[in-house]
């Protein structure tokens, strides 16, 4: 059986061949199609080395000029978050610091008052053996519980 021609002729107006029978059966339908790795699947298995012929046309050139001017822009563009990063990570060792400092004072807060309130439980025990011993425990229950929260308040 004779082979189609799959290649249009060098020369005179364009023709249109079409493919062979067994190619157009070979071919997978494009939704079966596998994603490449890569960025861009058309470049996957393209060869990056420029021989110096290829460098000294010019059309390549223009590329790669365009190419770095490109990349001069971007990296610009992307100087400013440099900058931007390191301001927020300022912000952020100083609120983190905040939140210790707050959590820290919630603890000092919560012993005052437990300790305050427990002295102040011993009130009544201890007014029954000498009224000045409740008096002081009172006193000293009171004190615990006034200045963990004047703490508290002066800190927030």
């Amino acid at each position: 059986m004779p082979e189609a021609l799959t290649e249009a002729p060098f020369s005179g107006p364009d023709v249109q061949v079409k493919p062979a029978a067994s190619e157009v059966a070979k071919t997978p339908p494009p939704d079966s199609a596998v994603p490449a790795s890569g960025r861009r699947a058309a470049f996957r298995d393209v060869r990056r080395q420029l021989t110096d012929d290829e460098l000294k046309s010019s059309g390549v050139q223009k590329l790669l000029l365009d190419m770095l001017q490109d990349a001069d822009e971007e990296r610009e563009a992307l100087k400013s978050y440099v900058g931007l990063f390191h301001e927020t990570d300022k912000v952020a060792a100083v609120l983190s610091e905040k939140v210790k400092t707050q959590t820290s004072v919630e603890v000092f807060f919560g012993v005052g008052v437990g300790l305050g309130g427990a002295i102040i439980g011993l009130v009544p025990f201890l007014w029954g053996d000498k009224p000045e011993y409740g008096v002081i425990t009172g006193i000293v229950g009171l004190v615990l519980m006034i200045g963990a929260t004047i703490g508290r308040i002066i800190k927030k």
